[in-house]
């Protein structure tokens, strides 16, 4: 489905499924690292962060981290479900985890989380069929 997305408007957000090991070198310990995606959606360009973990803070932070490489803030975070940055999916009122709350705040950017079963249709997309 082609989109069509204002510049600077939006920036989708996940983690990838693939897993990246990384070893330590003083133990040797190899760990999985998370790949962190964030990608503008007029632009397509794409920042991605390996994390060592999905939690709160590695979330915030490659969050943080994505704003200083685009040099910029998008006006909305389209963020796929994850349970760090949304609580309970809900199409109309989502529950926001307040600590991601507090930084879109922070930031003066809004969220709107990605459709449940459908994230390539943000709720900000979401199309009415006229017969």
């Amino acid at each position: 489905m082609r989109q069509s997305h204002k510049a600077g408007e939006k920036m989708f957000i996940d983690y990838t499924g693939m897993t990246l090991p990384i070893t330590d070198r003083s133990n040797g310990e190899v760990k999985e690292a998370q790949i962190f995606v964030a990608c503008l959606g007029a632009s397509n360009y794409t920042f991605a962060k390996a994390t060592l973990s999905q939690s709160l803070p590695d979330w915030i932070g490659s969050h943080a981290r994505a704003f200083k490489f685009f040099g910029g803030l998008p006006e909305i975070l389209i963020p796929n479900n994850l349970r760090s940055g949304i609580k309970a999916s809900h199409l109309y009122e989502p529950d926001i985890n307040p600590t991601y709350q507090d930084m879109t705040e922070h930031y003066g950017v809004a969220v709107i989380p990605a459709r449940v079963r459908k994230p390539q249709k943000s709720q900000g997309q979401v199309r009415s069929r006229s017969y």
